[in-house]
């Protein structure tokens, strides 16, 4: 499920990854935010990092049980002549795999683990 962690509202299923041939694949809804300097940018990343899905196993005490994608778009505006560039980055924080015997992983923790082992797992097939 994709949620938008800057936003207040939590839609019922979670976002719709979208494609179009213009923005190539998209999450339908997410939300932009500008920002003017890389202290309103870090200040975005710990308020998304903040709530995160995670829960403690014997392994971590908070145990990410989720992935988290940051996107950072640059603009950059040559008034002179009247050109504009763009570039993206995204920075990805993925959810750690951790075996059901050394986690000690039981019940919603061990269905979480599971599911986070295999987005891991689908996510390595397609980049292959």
């Amino acid at each position: 499920q994709i949620r938008d962690l800057l936003s207040r509202t939590k839609k019922p299923g979670g976002l719709k990854v979208r494609e179009d041939q213009q923005l190539g694949f998209y999450v339908d809804g997410l939300k932009s935010v500008p920002c003017e300097n890389y202290a309103q940018i870090e200040r975005l990343m710990e308020q998304g990092t903040k709530v995160r899905t995670t829960a403690s196993t014997n392994m971590n005490a908070s145990s990410s049980r989720s992935h988290m994608v940051i996107t950072i778009q640059f603009k950059q505006v040559f008034l002179d002549r009247h050109l504009t560039k763009q570039s993206s980055i995204n920075l990805v924080d993925l959810a750690g795999s951790e075996r059901q015997k050394s986690s000690g992983s039981e019940g919603d923790r061990l269905r979480e683990g599971s599911r986070v082992n295999l987005s891991l797992t689908n996510l390595g097939n397609v980049i292959r």
